[in-house]
């Protein structure tokens, strides 16, 4: 497949805080045959006109939605290129050739998708504190106590005819229907390519939300009990990360920030 045309698709809710930054990365890419395609959930903020900035005539689809997977699924339904893969409004591409590597894996006309890493940062995009992505069905279980799934859905680039074939996001699932959305990709084809190399650098968001990230195990573990054969060191692993996620909850409680921090440096640098 020579020169694809992508189609990235962003979806905006009063995204005007960061959204400069990920259309910057955008504006900056190499590669040039791509779709920006906008799926906003009616912004209130300056989101709308920021957007209008970079593109006089955006490829933008506006409406109230029941929230970022029926986001996904308008994106999906209104993409027109060949590939197609997502770019959240706070997030950045982690180079200017970014989008050139997914078109150059797409060159081999054997692979259906592409994936990558994604590198979680501060929310100014300058100390990381994670590193996220695998090969598919390749994570280990170091890997899993790193992060209960490893997956790295904004790296994942797809052909559309793939796209058809898995499906639209589950919307039964509120937190993860991008894990269950990725596990039905994997059962569908295993003709992809994995580069090493990050493509998307995420913006750590400030604060701590509990309750979700507790719903969003819990839908991890009934999405993978879907398609696993389920073993001792898998409710290990979970008992790990509910311990994990309340303890770093319980330290923010009491504002101890820093204390948290450094535990982060310890994790990452186990990773390297």
């Amino acid at each position: 497949m020579n020169n694809p045309k992508i189609t990235i698709i962003t979806c905006t809710y009063n995204s005007a805080r960061h959204l400069r930054a990920t259309l910057n990365s955008v504006k900056e890419q190499t590669y040039r045959n791509f779709e920006h395609l906008f799926i906003d959930g009616g912004s209130t903020d300056d989101t709308l006109n920021i957007i209008r900035e970079y593109y006089k005539e955006p490829t933008l689809v506006s409406g109230r939605d029941k929230g970022l997977y029926e986001a996904f699924n308008k994106g999906l339904n209104n993409a027109k290129g060949q590939i197609i893969g997502f770019l959240h409004s706070d997030d950045v591409f982690f180079d200017k050739k970014s989008l050139e590597r997914v078109a150059t894996a797409f060159l081999n006309p054997d692979i259906d998708y592409y994936c990558s890493r994604m590198i979680i940062c501060d929310e100014e995009l300058e100390k990381p504190f994670a590193l996220l992505g695998a090969a598919p069905h390749r994570q280990t279980g170091r890997d899993q106590l790193y992060s209960s799934t490893y997956f790295a859905h904004p790296t994942y680039y797809c052909k559309r005819e793939i796209i058809e074939r898995v499906g639209k996001f589950d919307l039964r699932y509120t937190v993860a229907a991008d894990i269950d959305w990725l596990y039905r990709l994997e059962q569908t084809t295993n003709r992809f390519y994995f580069d090493p190399l990050p493509l998307v650098k995420f913006r750590g968001k400030g604060g701590t939300s509990a309750r979700r990230y507790f719903v969003g195990l819990s839908e991890e573990m009934a999405i993978r009990l879907k398609n696993e054969k389920p073993s001792l060191i898998f409710f290990l692993i979970y008992g790990y990360h509910y311990w994990r996620r309340g303890t770093r909850f319980i330290l923010e409680k009491l504002k101890l920030f820093r204390l948290v921090d450094a535990i982060r440096e310890i994790i990452i640098k186990t990773r390297k």
